[in-house]
């Protein structure tokens, strides 16, 4: 499971008096929390932070060094940019029986319910989730 963080605070990195090179990245000195209030600082690029459209208090979850925005809710509803053709992939390999990384957090998604004739498929990491009528 992966640990969820909210963005205590974002500050603009300091590169002392040798200053940023012009080829180098704008970089930014993220401060994080955890449910139990445990600090942890990383550095990411200030481009990434708005990719990700990450502001103080936003939750998040730290995947392979990058901060991802926790978007919570359905995923159809929160997915716009979604890549379609990844996102049937996902849902053939689910239909099969298999369980996938979130797109959001990396956790892990499967089948959780099949009520009504409708099946629900769920991260168990995120509150990330989608239903569909089809198996």
């Amino acid at each position: 499971m992966k640990e969820k963080y909210r963005v205590v605070q974002i500050l603009e990195d300091d590169f002392g008096c040798e200053e940023r090179q012009e080829d180098q990245e704008t970089m930014v000195i993220v401060i994080l929390a955890d449910a139990f209030g445990n600090s942890k600082t990383i550095r990411q690029t200030d481009s990434w932070m708005y990719h990700e459209e990450l502001g103080e208090g936003d939750e998040a979850f730290l995947i392979d060094d990058k901060l991802r925005k926790a978007l919570g809710a359905n995923w159809t509803e929160q997915c716009n940019n979604m890549n379609v053709p990844q996102f049937l992939e996902l849902m053939e390999r689910l239909k099969k029986g298999e369980q996938c990384n979130c797109p959001f957090c990396g956790g892990t998604v499967s089948m959780t319910e099949g009520l009504d004739g409708k099946y629900k498929y769920a991260c168990d990491s995120c509150d990330m989730y989608f239903e569909t009528e089809l198996k």
